[in-house]
């Protein structure tokens, strides 16, 4: 909660878009928001986020000082637990509760270019949660890491090497680059882990001459046979 009470949050996240990234815009110029959430399940309509994690990417690097985590207080345990490792309990004892988690994390979010792994989930829960919560859907744009290196794959960027497998995986991609795979499966751990992962992405891009917004956010399609 801010001065301005709850509402101001979700009015600084509108407001973030009337003067928003364009298409041309230089990769070195946007906010990305590499994000990871962890979740009780698989639908979105009726599953609960345990954990959010973001940090942003900004000018080649990973800012530090621009992140955002949260537990989020949630009703029962599921399978989910044994991958998360955050328990009702824990929760219930060191989280906060939904509304107040997805207000902070809108106020933080503005209009980032989402990042992820597979992030269509993500961003998928966290829209169903804030429309059923505040009636607001999610106008962010987002980028999928396993898109993009797909892309690269076709445009040669992933020579066949011995030692690698065609994994691309966040486990793979990791092994690829020589990234520590430091607090996995965790929202706040994938995220910095998936930061890192896309920096080498970019840096891959721009070999390619993908140098803006756009030419990095077309959507993958699978060549025809």
């Amino acid at each position: 909660m801010n001065l301005f009470g709850d509402t101001d949050d979700i009015q600084l996240y509108h407001e973030s878009f009337d003067d928003s990234w364009s298409d041309s815009d230089t990769l070195d110029h946007v906010r990305f928001v590499v994000l990871d959430t962890e979740t009780t399940g698989l639908d979105a309509r009726k599953d609960a986020i345990v954990t959010i994690g973001a940090v942003a990417v900004r000018r080649n690097q990973i800012m530090l000082d621009d992140q955002y985590e949260a537990m989020i207080k949630f009703a029962y345990n599921t399978s989910s637990v044994v991958v998360h490792g955050v328990t009702r309990e824990s929760a219930q004892e060191g989280g906060v509760e939904e509304p107040v988690a997805l207000r902070q994390f809108l106020a933080y979010l503005r209009d980032g270019i989402i990042v992820g792994h597979h992030i269509g989930f993500d961003v998928e829960i966290l829209g169903e949660r804030c429309r059923q919560r505040f009636g607001l859907d999610l106008q962010n744009r987002w980028i999928d890491t396993m898109e993009l290196t797909l892309r690269l794959e076709d445009l040669g960027a992933f020579p066949e090497q011995e030692h690698l497998k065609k994994d691309f995986s966040l486990d793979g991609l990791c092994r690829r680059f020589g990234i520590p795979p430091h607090d996995r499966h965790t929202a706040p751990g994938d995220a910095f882990i998936t930061a890192q992962v896309f920096l080498k992405l970019l840096r891959l891009a721009r070999r390619y001459n993908m140098t803006t917004l756009a030419d990095i956010s077309q959507r993958w399609q699978p060549p025809e046979e």
